[in-house]
């Protein structure tokens, strides 16, 4: 699967109408790419992990991130990606989504 420019979820898009999904493809894509035997230091499993990270950070529905996560958690673990940090910045969002809601 390749996507491109334009399609809602490629290389450079911003947030596309449904965040959480678009997170859910590309851990997809990065996991079945790792599955078919290509690296994690493969460009097209980084990208789709960079991608999916991307997405998860315009999921509004606290529940769904909450459920994404985990999965992006682990996929980041093993495919840390070229900026450094990623995985930290990962769980450091992820904790703060997880605190109390604020009201008023």
């Amino acid at each position: 699967m390749r996507l491109v420019p334009g399609d809602g979820v490629g290389p450079g898009a911003g947030p596309t109408e449904d965040p959480a999904r678009a997170c859910e493809l590309w851990l997809a894509v990065a996991d079945a790419r790792m599955g078919n035997g290509e690296p994690a230091e493969h460009p097209e499993v980084e990208g789709a992990v960079d991608r999916a990270h991307h997405q998860w950070q315009f999921v509004q529905d606290r529940a769904r991130a909450g459920a994404l996560a985990p999965l992006l958690i682990e996929l980041r673990g093993r495919v840390p990606g070229r900026r450094p940090g990623a995985l930290e910045a990962v769980r450091r969002q992820a904790e703060l989504r997880r605190g109390p809601v604020r009201t008023g």
